[in-house]
């Protein structure tokens, strides 16, 4: 899928659901989680691409593998929250965005607390 059909699909989509929802607001709600989806499985591809190509990259430096695959988690995370928050506010709930924002902000504090010990081990080792 392309950008150009990528962005037809997804402004006929809002199109759709912006109609919908005058008459039927779940069948809205039911289109545009769809929409997210056939967009998301069409642009896999390319994601997969990125991470071929910044996975060679990583294997060619002398950074340590353990931190591409922290990147990659977090980046998933960061992407996963946004489009959750982004549905959970065009359904109207403010307050399960918020949620969803907030449990993705401790997921990625979870998932870098190795690298901040290593980064902490590192500065004292250094230090002392």
């Amino acid at each position: 899928m392309t950008v150009q059909e990528t962005t037809v699909f997804c402004i006929m989509g809002a199109v759709l659901c912006l109609v919908l929802k005058e008459y039927q607001k779940p069948q809205a709600v039911l289109l545009g989680i769809t929409v997210v989806v056939v967009v998301l499985l069409a642009v896999m591809p390319q994601v997969r691409s990125i991470k071929e190509t910044a996975s060679q990259l990583f294997a060619e430096s002398t950074l340590q593998p353990e931190w591409f695959r922290l990147l990659c988690k977090a980046i998933g995370i960061a992407w996963l929250t946004q489009i959750g928050t982004d549905l959970c506010r065009d359904c109207g709930e403010n307050a399960i965005a918020s949620t969803v924002e907030l449990c993705g902000r401790i997921f990625l504090a979870v998932l870098s607390l190795p690298l901040f010990v290593t980064l902490s081990q590192t500065v004292l080792g250094v230090i002392g």
